[in-house]
C-alpha cells in the first residue's frame, strides 16, 4: 500500500510542477493578449480623438496587470485529470508509459506479483525524475515574439504619437468647453425666466433662440459646428437689441439727471430714479403722485418739469412724451383729474420703455455672452479666437446706455496670433443688465434692477 502512495504523492508534486508551469505559459499569454487589447483599444481611441496620454497609459498598466495575473491564476487552478497527466509525465520524462500503467494498476490485487513489481518500477523510475531539471520552465517562442511586438508597437505609439494625443487633448478640451456653454446657456435661460421685468412674450422671443442651440449643440458637438451654432445664436441674439431701446434708455437717463439736479422738485425722486435705469420704480413714483396735495407753486413747477422732460423724450419716445405734455397742460388748465389720468398713461408708458430697454439690454448682453462662448471654444481647440468670435463680441452700440457695457464684452479682441485674448469666461456671472451709456463697450457692468410692473403685474 505504501508503494502506491508513494508514487501518488510524487504524482501530485509533479503536477504542482505542471501547475506553475502552466501559470507562467498562461501569464505570459496573458500579457500578449493585454498588451495586444490595449494597441486595439488605445489605436481606435486616439483615431477618434477621444483617449488622452495618462488614460492610455492607465489603459495599458491595468491591463498588463489584471489580464496576466488572472489567467495564471486561472491556468493554475484549472482542474488536472490525474491518468491525462501521467500519461503527460511518461513522454516527458521517458518513462516509456511506467506511471500511466502503474496509476491503471493502482485498484488491481496487490498481492498479484506482477501488479506489485509493476509498481516498484515505477516507484524506481520515478525517484530518478527531477522536474526541475526534466520539464524546466521555459516560455514559448511564439508567446514571447508576440508580446515582444506588442510591447514595441505600444512603446512606439507612446512615443512617436504625440501628434494624435494633442489632437485627443484639444477634443476633450472642447468637450468639456461645450458642456459648459450648455450650462451657461441653461444658466441664462433660466435667469430670462425669473425676470419680472419682461413680459412672457419676450421671455419667449429671447429663450428661443437660446433652446435652438442647447439642441443644435447636442446633435452637432464638433470645434466647427459648436462655434457656428454659437455665433449665430449670438447674431441672432443681437437681432433683438433694438436700437431705439437703447436711444430711449439714454434718453431717460439724461431726463432722470436733469430733474435730480432741481433739488426740493417734486419730480426730483423719479429723476433719481431715472438716473438710475431704474425706470420702473420711476413709473411706480409718477404714478403715485397725488396732485391734489400739492400747492399751487408746487403745481407750477410741476408743469415745468413735465413739459421740459416731454420736449427730451419727444424723439426717442413720442408716447411717452405725448403723455407727459398732456399732463402739464391739465395742470396749467387747472384739471387735476385729467392731470392725474395723464400721469397715470405716462407712468405705464415709462414702465413698457422700461420692459423694452431691459428685453433689450438682455439679448445683447446674452448675445455678448455667445460670442465670448465661441472665442473660448476656439482657445479649447488650439484655434485664434478672432477668427469668428472677434469683433462681434465688441460691438458697444447696441442699446445705448443700458446695455453699452454689456455688448462690449464679447470673445477677444487679440489680433496677433501669437497673443489671443477673450473676453471674461462664460458662465462665471450673471446676466448683468443696466450697464452705462453707450461708450464703445468699455464701461463696467452696472447692476440691472428688475421690478414688477405696475400694479404687480408680470405680463
Amino acid at each position: 500500500m505504501s508503494t502506491i502512495n508513494n508514487l501518488n504523492h510524487t504524482l501530485q508534486t509533479w503536477i504542482r510542477w505542471l501547475r506553475v508551469q502552466r501559470a507562467l505559459t498562461w501569464y505570459l499569454r496573458g500579457l500578449a493578449a493585454a498588451l495586444g487589447l490595449s494597441l486595439l483599444f488605445g489605436g481606435v481611441g486616439l483615431a477618434q480623438a477621444k483617449l488622452l496620454k495618462q488614460e492610455f497609459l492607465a489603459l495599458v498598466v491595468a491591463s498588463v496587470t489584471l489580464l496576466p495575473i488572472l489567467s495564471a491564476i486561472i491556468a493554475f487552478f484549472w482542474n488536472v485529470n490525474p491518468a491525462q497527466a501521467a500519461r503527460h509525465f511518461d513522454r516527458a520524462f521517458h518513462l516509456e508509459e511506467r506511471i500511466s500503467t502503474a496509476l491503471e494498476l493502482s485498484t488491481a490485487d496487490h498481492a498479484n506479483e506482477m501488479v506489485q513489481k509493476q509498481l516498484d518500477d515505477a516507484v524506481s523510475a520515478a525517484r530518478t525524475v527531477k522536474p526541475r531539471r526534466d520539464l524546466p520552465l521555459r516560455l514559448k517562442r511564439f508567446d514571447s515574439a508576440l508580446t515582444l511586438i506588442f510591447a514595441l508597437l505600444i512603446a512606439a505609439l507612446w512615443f512617436r504619437g504625440e501628434a494624435l494625443f494633442a489632437a485627443a487633448s484639444r477634443q476633450r478640451a472642447v468637450e468639456q468647453a461645450i458642456a459648459a456653454q450648455q450650462e451657461q446657456i441653461e444658466e441664462i435661460i433660466k435667469e430670462i425666466n425669473e425676470n419680472d421685468a419682461l413680459t412672457a412674450e419676450q421671455k419667449q422671443e429671447l429663450t428661443e433662440p437660446l433652446n435652438e442651440a442647447l439642441q443644435a449643440l447636442d446633435q452637432n458637438p464638433s470645434l466647427e459646428g459648436a462655434v457656428s451654432v454659437l455665433t449665430n445664436t449670438g447674431e441672432k441674439l443681437q437681432a433683438l437689441d433694438s436700437e431705439q431701446a437703447g436711444q430711449t434708455a439714454q434718453a431717460l437717463k439724461e431726463a432722470g439727471s436733469s430733474l435730480q439736479s432741481q433739488e426740493g422738485t417734486p419730480l426730483e425722486s423719479v429723476g433719481q430714479n431715472l438716473a438710475n435705469g431704474d425706470f420702473t420704480q420711476a413709473a411706480n413714483e409718477l404714478n403715485n403722485m397725488d396732485l391734489s396735495q400739492m400747492s399751487a407753486e408746487e403745481l407750477q413747477k410741476l408743469a415745468e418739469q413735465l413739459q421740459a422732460t416731454a420736449e427730451s423724450l419727444s424723439s426717442t419716445n413720442p408716447q411717452l412724451a405725448q403723455a407727459l405734455q398732456q399732463a402739464a397742460d391739465a395742470i396749467r388748465n387747472g384739471d387735476l383729474a385729467a392731470a392725474q389720468q395723464a400721469l397715470a398713461n405716462a407712468s405705464q408708458q415709462m414702465a413698457n420703455a422700461g420692459q423694452q430697454v431691459t428685453a433689450a439690454q438682455t439679448a445683447s448682453q446674452a448675445a455678448s455672452q455667445m460670442q465670448t462662448g465661441a472665442g473660448q471654444l476656439l482657445a479649447a481647440g488650439g484655434g485664434n479666437q478672432s477668427t469668428q468670435a472677434n469683433g462681434q463680441g465688441q460691438q458697444g452700440d447696441g442699446s445705448g446706455g443700458q446695455n453699452g457695457g454689456a455688448a462690449g464684452s464679447g470673445a477677444g479682441s487679440g489680433d496677433s496670433p501669437d497673443s489671443p485674448q477673450q473676453g471674461d469666461e462664460a458662465g462665471s456671472s450673471p446676466i448683468e443688465q443696466n450697464n452705462g451709456a453707450g461708450d464703445g463697450g468699455e464701461s463696467a457692468y452696472e447692476q440691472i434692477y428688475a421690478p414688477s410692473l405696475l400694479g404687480g403685474e408680470n405680463g
